[in-house]
């Protein structure tokens, strides 16, 4: 029988990636390249889905831009269960996020990497994106705080993936926490202002902590339920517990008028989970 090697074996410094010597069979990348494919199909799908009311009106940008926000991480993070357990598929996951952040720059930069250079020039499905992600409709906007979102989306997939609850936590707590906290806070939070930040409600931290505390806890179970991360030493109450704290400092975290949410809280969720649960 002919030997197989690692999938990276042939690529340069290959076995810094291969992450161990087992082989890597063609079935399991045809499986994690069907499951990519299908990702990528539903991701796409979905971004068609919140950004088309926008170009028809009813849907504004902002709206459009925290429902991709809150949504299309965990949404994403359902579907791990189709790739493989071989190490690769990390590789393959990591392509959806990869290709949206090239769409992202893209969108920014109107395809030719220049912004002085007329914007007519992008695509227009990445015309579209722009305008639906951007708060003011400014194409630029995607290279900031969506770029972010995708790079750390990329950066918790390919390094974390299901080997530990760390990657999930701070994925959810980026997507569902903040974005929900926009969405809640500008809805319902305008009588009940935080003091110390103007721009930041009660309601929208109450949702903040309720959407990262459901969002964690149910992808954890999730991928633990399908055997796809092994379950952590920990009873439910205990978890459930543990990702409160994390949630709640997370939504603090949030509250601080300076830097960038997209890195900040996912960092915070990284630290404080790599502490409580690993």
């Amino acid at each position: 029988m002919q030997q197989r090697h690692p999938f990276f074996a042939n690529l340069p410094f290959g076995v810094l990636f291969a992450g161990s010597y087992e082989a890597y069979p063609q079935t399991l990348i045809y499986r994690d390249l069907g499951a990519t494919v299908i990702s990528i199909v539903g991701a796409s799908l979905f971004v068609k889905a919140c950004t088309y009311p926008v170009t028809v009106g009813k849907l504004q940008p902002r709206d459009s831009r925290k429902i991709i926000h809150t949504f299309s991480a965990p949404l994403f993070i359902l579907v791990w269960p189709l790739f493989s357990n071989a190490y690769g598929a990390r590789v393959f996951a990591s392509i959806i996020p990869l290709m949206n952040a090239l769409r992202l720059y893209l969108a920014g930069t109107g395809g030719t990497g220049d912004n002085n250079n007329d914007r007519s020039t992008a695509d227009g499905s990445e015309n579209e994106l722009a305008q639906a992600i951007s708060r003011s409709g400014n194409a630029e906007e995607a290279l900031g705080g969506p770029f972010v979102y995708v790079m750390v989306l990329l950066f918790f997939t390919f390094f974390c993936f299901t080997d530990s609850p760390v990657g999930v936590i701070s994925i959810a707590t980026m997507a569902a926490g903040d974005g929900l906290a926009d969405l809640i806070g500008r809805r319902f939070g305008s009588n009940n202002k935080w003091p110390f930040n103007k721009d930041k409600s009660v309601a929208g931290s109450t949702a903040f902590v309720s959407g990262a505390l459901v969002a964690s806890f149910g992808l954890i179970s999730w991928l633990t339920g399908f055997g796809v991360m092994d379950p952590l030493d920990l009873n439910t109450i205990d978890l459930f517990v543990r990702l409160l704290v994390i949630s709640v400092v997370c939504a603090a975290v949030e509250l601080i008028p300076a830097g960038d949410d997209n890195y900040s809280v996912p960092l915070s969720a990284a630290m404080l989970s790599s502490y409580l649960l690993t």
